[in-house]
């Protein structure tokens, strides 16, 4: 058992290595993915509404 937990130890501990060496690329990454589905959403809603409104649906 023993043997199992030092084995994940050891895996998460290079997988933290790995992200230290990135620095600030997957901060900048998610931010990045973030924004463009926030736009999209945007767009999309903005979409959604104009058909509503055009439909006589928007409450």
């Amino acid at each position: 058992m023993q043997q199992i937990y030092f084995a994940i130890g050891h895996f998460l501990d290079n997988s933290f290595k790995i992200l230290v060496t990135m620095d600030w690329m997957p901060v900048v990454a998610i931010s990045i993915l973030l924004g463009v589905g926030l736009v999209y959403w945007l767009n999309m809603q903005g979409k959604y509404n104009a058909a509503a409104k055009r439909d006589g649906t928007l409450i």
